[in-house]
């Protein structure tokens, strides 16, 4: 019986705590003679569907950039976790973007290609869907089901996220027959009609049909994450570890600090406005034997009149801001954190 069906007949999440990683500054490759249990995750899906806050809830650290709007997530991130002589490797995504948000927003041509190189490297595909957007709930993305179509051969399992929002669970049956063409793991979801699914032209599917699993999660609460956790370790193959068992990203101290920046303004800031900012670490020192790290973040305005948007009055919301980044980087190094902000206006020396 699939995961489904259990979480079906039950209809209830569970909350776990994690064991912490511990912090590595300056990544290495781990050894080929370290071997134990390897599995590569790559977790796609449509923008702000809560890809980057399931991977912050099972590694437990904030290691990738998550905010309340789209396309928070610019490149491919590496974030690992260790348990049980496992190494879970999570490749985090930009959500599917085109080419008019692209322009919109102001994102990186990199975006694009980054989502197919992680599917390249993966061994497992998790495919995160939001269900509490009315909108989007009853479909997949094309360009999602397009790459799942791509690697047919590598195995897949759908997360239904944000269940906790969902005013009338009943809903979930119909939402999952959708998103799976009816079929999980090869099998007919009960009261679904197999015949009519494989009839349905490819162009016109709504969801796809090689799922091996199905979880049911909130990913900010972190209920049903312990069971994501546990299948992906069960599906871990035999292999030297890609890293030590002590890191738990392929990304530098810096670029963590400048992504975190750049989440908390998108978070606090209305509409397209944060998507013009340019956010440039000046300084970083990591001060060991004070377990302290200290650092000083530009972040480079359009103009003077946006400037002074963004800093509210008398400065106020810019230390807001402030605060909140200085509690998700203590959330992600483990350590006491000391930050300065300020605001430059762009081709100009003047800062607030």
């Amino acid at each position: 019986m699939t995961t489904f069906v259990l979480c079906a007949l039950r209809l209830t999440c569970r909350r776990h705590s994690l064991k912490a990683a511990f912090y590595s500054s300056q990544p290495e490759h781990a050894s080929a003679r370290n071997t134990g249990k390897v599995v590569n995750v790559a977790i796609i899906g449509a923008p702000n569907s809560g890809k980057s806050t399931l991977i912050n809830k099972v590694t437990e650290r904030k290691i990738c950039a998550a905010s309340n709007k789209v396309h928070t997530t610019t490149k491919l991130v590496r974030a690992m976790c260790y348990q049980n002589d496992t190494q879970i490797i999570f490749l985090d995504t930009p959500g599917v973007v085109t080419e008019k948000e692209q322009k919109k927003y102001n994102l990186p041509d990199s975006m694009i290609n980054a989502c197919h190189k992680s599917l390249r490297c993966a061994d497992v595909v998790g495919v995160v869907h939001d269900v509490s957007n009315r909108y989007t709930k009853d479909f997949l993305h094309s360009d999602v089901i397009n790459m799942l179509n791509i690697l047919a051969e590598t195995p897949s399992f759908l997360i239904l996220n944000k269940v906790d929002k969902l005013k009338s669970k009943n809903q979930l049956l119909t939402i999952i027959r959708n998103l799976t063409n009816g079929t999980i793991a090869g099998n007919p979801i009960p009261g679904s009609d197999k015949n009519r699914s494989n009839k349905i032209d490819k162009h016109l599917q709504k969801g796809y049909s090689k799922f091996s699993d199905v979880f049911l999660i909130s990913a900010l609460n972190g209920d049903g994450v312990e069971d994501i956790k546990n299948y992906l370790i069960s599906n871990a193959k035999t292999a030297g570890f890609q890293y030590s068992p002590t890191e738990w990203t392929d990304q530098k101290p810096e670029s963590l600090i400048e992504e975190a920046v750049r989440a908390k303004f998108l978070d606090f800031l209305a509409q397209e406005i944060p998507y013009k900012l340019n956010v440039q670490l000046e300084y970083y020192e990591d001060i060991e034997e004070q377990q302290k790290i200290l650092c000083s973040v530009a972040v480079e305005c359009p103009n003077e009149r946006l400037s002074r948007l963004i800093a509210g009055a008398g400065g106020g919301r810019l230390q807001q801001i402030k605060s909140h980044i200085r509690t998700d980087l203590i959330d992600l190094f483990k350590k006491t954190v000391v930050i300065d902000i300020h605001l430059k206006i762009k081709n100009k020396n003047e800062s607030l």
